[in-house]
């Protein structure tokens, strides 16, 4: 991941990484939506405290939810 930062001119420590959900679920599945739900308060809060100058959603699971929106392969529907 270092590399990813580096190939745009970013430190490491410039970096925020979080998670939708605050734990993983049993067997490392993907998190159902009433789960990313129940982290959401959590995440709009360390938003506001980071106040991130970009945002990247990686994956299906946290870009519906941080969005509201359904995603069908990498394409955000309208």
């Amino acid at each position: 991941m270092n590399l990813a930062f580096q190939a745009i001119g970013l430190k490491r420590e410039e970096v925020y990484i979080a998670n939708i959900v605050k734990c993983r679920p049993p067997g490392n599945r993907n998190p159902e939506e009433d789960e990313c739900e129940a982290c959401m308060n959590y995440l709009r809060n360390q938003v506001i405290l980071v106040k991130p100058e970009i945002i990247v959603l990686l994956r299906k699971c946290s870009t519906k939810t941080y969005i509201r929106k359904r995603v069908w392969n990498n394409s955000i529907e309208r």
